[in-house]
This record gives C-alpha cells, sequence and structure tokens, in this order.
C-alpha cells in the first residue's frame, strides 16, 4: 500500500508535469550540448511540429536564419560565461515557413556529480509586445516630426517679428520726426489737438514696436541686452514721467525720485521698464488718484516702485502676470499685446534684479530691486 508521503509526491509530480504541458508558455529542456530532451504543447503548437519530432533537436535549430546567428554569436557565450540570460527576443522557425516573436530565459542546473547538466529555456509568446513597440516608436517618431515642424514654424514667425518690427521703425521715424516739425509752423489750436493725438499714438507704437522686437529677441535665445554703465538716473527717470504725463494728460503722478548717487545700470533699459509699469498702472489704476511713482539708490542698491489704487489683480491673473500675451479677460485692455510686463520683467532679470508685486483691495504696487558696484 502506497504510503502518504509517496501519494503527496506522486500527486506533485502529476500536477507538475500537467503544468509543463498546459502552460501558455514555452518550456523546453536541453542537454549540456544543447539538444532537446523536452518540449511542451505549447512549443509544438507554435512551430507546428509534434514534440517527438522536437525532441533531438538543437535549440539553434528552431530558430530562423538571423537568430540562428545571433544565439551562436552572443547568446551562447553568455549562457556558458554567467549561466543563464533573460528576455532575448528571438524569432522561431517553424513548419510552413511559420515565424513568431518570442522572448526566451535561459538557465543551466546546478552542477550535480551523477547527473548531467541540463539547460531550461523559457518561451514567451511576443508578437503583440512586439508589434506594441513598434506602434510606441512610429508614435514616438510622428510626434518629434510634428514637434520639429512646429518648432521650425515657431521660429520663423519670431524671426518675421523681429524683422517687421524693425522695418517699422523707419516708417514711424518719419511720421515722428513730420509731427515734430508741424509743432512748430501750426497755430491753430484744433490742428494742434490733432498732432498731439498723432504724436501720442506714434510713441504708442514706438512703445508697442519695441516691445515686439524685446519678445523675439528673448524667444530667439538672445535675451534682453544691456549696456551697462555710471549714470545719473534721475532726470532719464523725470523724462519717462513727463512723456507719459503728456500721453495721459488728465492723470496724475506723484513722484519721490530719491536718487543720490550715480548707477551703474543701462539707462535706457531702466527707462523701458518704468514706462511699462508707470503706463500699466495709468491704464489699468483708479483714474481718480494718483500713481505713485518712486526710486532711492541706498547702500549701492536700486530700489523702484509704482503703486496704484484700484480693483485688485484676480488671483487667476497674478499666477501669469508676467507671461507674454496674458491679460484679463473680463477687463478689456488698450495697453497692447500683454508683452509689457513680460518685457519689464525680462529687463529687470538682465540687470540681476527681480521685478514682484503685491495687489490688495488697497493698492497694486511694482517693485524692482536691484544691486550694482559704483
Amino acid at each position: 500500500m502506497m504510503s502518504d508521503q509517496n501519494k503527496n509526491n506522486a500527486i506533485q509530480e502529476h500536477e507538475a508535469n500537467l503544468f509543463f504541458e498546459e502552460s501558455i508558455s514555452g518550456f523546453l529542456i536541453a542537454d549540456e550540448k544543447n539538444r532537446i530532451i523536452r518540449s511542451n504543447t505549447r512549443v509544438s503548437d507554435w512551430l507546428g511540429i509534434s514534440a517527438a519530432d522536437i525532441e533531438g533537436k538543437k535549440f539553434i535549430d528552431l530558430l530562423s536564419i538571423g537568430s540562428k546567428i545571433y544565439f551562436e554569436t552572443h547568446l551562447s557565450p553568455l549562457l556558458k560565461m554567467q549561466g543563464y540570460f533573460e528576455e532575448i527576443l528571438v524569432e522561431l522557425s517553424g513548419a510552413a515557413g511559420k515565424r513568431l516573436k518570442i522572448l526566451i530565459n535561459a538557465k543551466e542546473s546546478a552542477p550535480k556529480e551523477d547527473k548531467p547538466k541540463l539547460i531550461y529555456y523559457t518561451l514567451l509568446e511576443a508578437s503583440d509586445r512586439v508589434q506594441y513597440e513598434q506602434n510606441l516608436q512610429n508614435a514616438k517618431r510622428l510626434t518629434e516630426e510634428e514637434l520639429e515642424d512646429e518648432r521650425k514654424n515657431v521660429l520663423l514667425r519670431e524671426q518675421l517679428i523681429a524683422v517687421l518690427g524693425h522695418d517699422l521703425r523707419n516708417p514711424l521715424g518719419a511720421i515722428s520726426m513730420t509731427v515734430g516739425l508741424l509743432e512748430r509752423s501750426i497755430k491753430d489750436d484744433h490742428q494742434k489737438n490733432l498732432l498731439g493725438i498723432l504724436k501720442r499714438s506714434s510713441y504708442r507704437m514706438n512703445e508697442l514696436i519695441g516691445n515686439v522686437m524685446d519678445f523675439a529677441r528673448t524667444r530667439l535665445g538672445e535675451g534682453i541686452v544691456i549696456s551697462p554703465r555710471e549714470v545719473d538716473l534721475k532726470p532719464v527717470l523725470e523724462h519717462v514721467m513727463e512723456e507719459l504725463k503728456f500721453l495721459f494728460p488728465d492723470r496724475q503722478i506723484a513722484a519721490d525720485l530719491s536718487l543720490i548717487d550715480p548707477i551703474f545700470c543701462d539707462a535706457d533699459r531702466i527707462a523701458q521698464l518704468v514706462s511699462n509699469l508707470l503706463a500699466n498702472a495709468l491704464t489699468h489704476g483708479n483714474p481718480q488718484s494718483p500713481v505713485y511713482f518712486t526710486a532711492r539708490n541706498p547702500s549701492n542698491k536700486l530700489e523702484i516702485s509704482v503703486a496704484n489704487e484700484g480693483e485688485q489683480i484676480p488671483e487667476s491673473l497674478q499666477a501669469i502676470l508676467f507671461t507674454p500675451f496674458k491679460r484679463e479677460a473680463d477687463r478689456p485692455s488698450n495697453n497692447g499685446l500683454g508683452l509689457g510686463l513680460y518685457i519689464a520683467d525680462q529687463i529687470a532679470q538682465a540687470h540681476g534684479g527681480t521685478l514682484s508685486f503685491v495687489s490688495n483691495e488697497k493698492e497694486t504696487r511694482f517693485t524692482f530691486e536691484m544691486e550694482f558696484r559704483n
């Protein structure tokens, strides 16, 4: 009568054989010369060859020509050197020219004195995986091509903007010069008012063109170019303020320019930064309240702030305030393309400084700070 231990051993052996034969993976066992001594049903189904016909063949005989070469030159030496290899893609060659992509794993058995060394192969069908990876590679290639096309289009548009902005300066300069000449000769008040409108429009156009060209330079990788030198900045800022008072004759600017020493900076760029901040405050601030403009330079540090009363900047806009072409959707603006604050921030960064802001129910204040050397 069979003991319980023998029964358990028999059951385990039966289950192991059942798993070997009916697994959805392919299993092969080869001797130390790589001759197959056992295969399961899955391998026979893949190849269209019976298990009896498979046994006795070398593993390499089951492979297509390309995979045979790869096995001989790479996998066989790797198996001898380290005793295993994992998840290598090869191609099986079956009956009637049948081809099948599979992933193979191989491992040599541990050496035993009374038993020969064996090689265990596990085969996983990989056609779907290969197709997926090919689709993924194709999608990646198409995405890269589309991205490159878009990059070229963006570069072309930005080059066009830069060239257009440059070419617009010449006719605009002629208009501004003509307005200046007419101002000296025309006495009629109505005509002077018309010239004033034309002059303000020319100034605004020049400012917009400058912002567009600066934006194009930053996008083309050149960044904001500065030429710093020691300069008395106070008259420069006063000139900016007077220009904006002319453009906004009904608005008041309360200025406190406490600049006592020369400052090492690019005066034209600082003037551009201040002009953008003041124009923004005059445009969006409460028309019944002044715009507060302060500048001081304590201890080799330049601080400029522009503040206005009025509506608080919405929180949804605050996070993107220095992003180009971003403006409030619910409050129409006559302040152009939405580049002013972006350019001002770029100028601040070019000087190694910062441009920050606070906005609440009381006021909106922009502050530029930078350190400079004497």
